[in-house]
């Protein structure tokens, strides 16, 4: 999963299908690049990132309750609209593409 850190912020890229069947292996990995520190704040760019389920939200809600600074950016108009309908709008910082 690529991730760069600058300005103190970490920014996870997430791409394809975020679902009950890779969530595990996804919230795994990230846990291994947050646990690094060295940054302040997240972002998770979600530019190429095609479908998320409720799996993939809690993902989303657990890093929110670690980094309260947590930001989604670059986010589709079908995932926004997911977003949407769940009420992360309300509850995060979005950049729509």
């Amino acid at each position: 999963m690529k991730h760069v850190i600058e300005n103190e912020t970490l920014t996870i890229f997430l791409e394809g299908e975020l679902n009950s069947y890779n969530s595990e292996e996804v919230e795994k990995e990230i846990e291994g690049i947050v646990s690094k520190k060295g940054f302040k704040a997240i972002k998770l760019d979600l530019g190429e990132l095609r479908y998320i389920s409720s799996a993939g939200l809690r993902i989303i809600v657990r890093l929110k309750q670690q980094y309260d600074d947590t930001t989604l950016v670059n986010v589709p108009k079908g995932v926004y609209d997911i977003f949407e309908m769940v009420g992360f709008t309300n509850l995060f910082t979005i950049e729509r593409i």
